[in-house]
C-alpha cells in the first residue's frame, strides 16, 4: 500500500469546488523530482516550463526537463495545455494524442479518469483541504485513492502545481506495480518563491538571469535539540529581519508559528505531542532555513 501526505502544509477541511485564481501551465513554474533509485540514493529530475509549441493547430507550453540544473541542455518532454482554467492537458514529446493531466475544477466523490504513459487509470476523489504553502499561500489539496497494479494507493494533487508523485506522475501508481521508490515531488517554485519543499537535505532549483542554478536551503541552530519545553532556532545572516518560524507536524499541519525582528526565534512546546517534526524559517517571501527537529 502506498500513501503519502505532502509536509509543511497546515490542513482544514473543504468539500466544495475550488475557486481557481492560478495557472499550472506559466512560464518560469519549476519542479524538481526526487527518484530513489536504491535504498537512499536518489537520483533527480528537475522540470521547467519554457517556450511555446504548436501542435495539432493549438498552442502549447513547452514542458523541459533534465538530470541537474547544470545540465548543458535542458530536453522537451511534453506539452502543456490549459485552455479551460483548472483542467490541463499534456501531449508527450513524439505523440500529437492530447490526454488530460490534471482536473482542478472536480468536487468531492468525483472520479477523475487519465493516462500515464498510455495507461488509462480512474481513481476517486475522497477530499478536498485548504493548505499553506511555504510562501504562506494557501491552496487546495486534492486527495485521491484508488486500486491498480500497485494494489490500494493514495494520491495527494495540490492545486496549480500538481501531484505529490512529480508533475508528470499522476496515476503511477495506478498502472505501475512499483514501490517507494516512485518520483516524489520534492520542490516547486513559482516565479523564483519556493513554496513547497519536502526534503531540505536535496536542492530546489531556481532562476538566476538565464543561469541555472541549486538553491541550497540552510538550517537553523536548534538549542536544545531533543526538544523538552523550549527551543531557541537561530539563523546566520538575517539580523534585524522579520523572520517567521513555522512548525508542522508529520501530517503536515502547522502547530506554531512566531515572528521575530531578530535573527533568534524562541519556540514554547506548549503540550504538543513527542515526535517528529518539521520548520520552516521565511524572511518575507524569502525561504532561508527548513528542516526537522524532534520534541522529547
Amino acid at each position: 500500500m502506498k500513501s503519502r501526505i505532502l509536509i509543511l502544509a497546515g490542513l482544514v477541511l473543504c468539500v466544495v469546488a475550488p475557486a481557481l485564481s492560478q495557472t499550472l501551465v506559466k512560464e518560469n513554474n519549476r519542479w524538481s523530482n526526487l527518484v530513489e533509485v536504491s535504498p537512499n540514493t536518489f537520483t533527480f529530475h528537475f522540470q521547467k516550463i519554457s517556450g511555446d509549441t504548436l501542435i495539432n493547430g493549438k498552442t502549447f507550453k513547452k514542458l523541459m526537463g533534465a538530470t541537474s540544473p547544470e545540465a548543458a541542455g535542458w530536453s522537451y518532454e511534453a506539452a502543456l495545455g490549459e485552455t479551460v482554467t483548472g483542467k490541463v492537458t499534456i501531449i508527450k514529446a513524439g505523440s500529437t494524442d492530447e490526454h488530460l493531466l490534471y482536473d482542478f475544477t472536480l468536487t468531492v466523490n468525483d472520479d477523475f479518469t487519465g493516462y500515464y504513459n498510455n495507461c488509462q487509470y480512474t481513481m476517486k476523489l475522497n477530499a478536498i483541504e485548504d493548505i499553506w504553502l511555504m510562501n504562506g499561500e494557501k491552496r487546495k489539496q486534492f486527495q485521491f485513492s484508488g486500486t491498480g497494479a500497485s494494489g490500494y494507493f493514495t494520491e495527494n494533487w495540490i492545486a496549480e502545481i500538481g501531484s505529490d508523485n512529480g508533475l508528470t506522475s499522476a496515476g503511477i501508481y495506478s498502472c505501475t506495480a512499483v514501490t517507494d521508490t516512485a518520483p516524489t515531488l520534492n520542490c516547486f517554485t513559482e516565479d523564483n518563491i519556493v513554496k513547497v519543499y519536502n526534503n531540505a537535505d536535496y536542492p530546489c532549483v531556481e532562476t538566476v538571469g538565464n543561469t541555472e542554478k541549486k538553491t541550497e536551503v540552510g538550517s537553523a541552530i536548534i538549542s536544545p535539540n531533543p526538544v523538552h519545553e523550549s527551543a531557541r532556532f537561530e539563523t546566520e545572516g538575517y539580523k534585524n529581519k522579520n523572520l517567521e518560524l513555522s512548525v508542522f507536524d508529520a501530517r503536515g499541519k502547522e502547530v506554531s508559528n512566531i515572528h521575530s525582528d531578530t535573527n533568534i526565534l524562541i519556540f514554547n512546546r506548549k503540550g504538543l505531542k513527542s515526535g517528529l517534526y518539521y520548520y520552516s524559517i521565511n524572511s518575507e517571501t524569502k525561504l532561508i532555513a527548513s528542516g526537522k527537529f524532534i520534541i522529547d
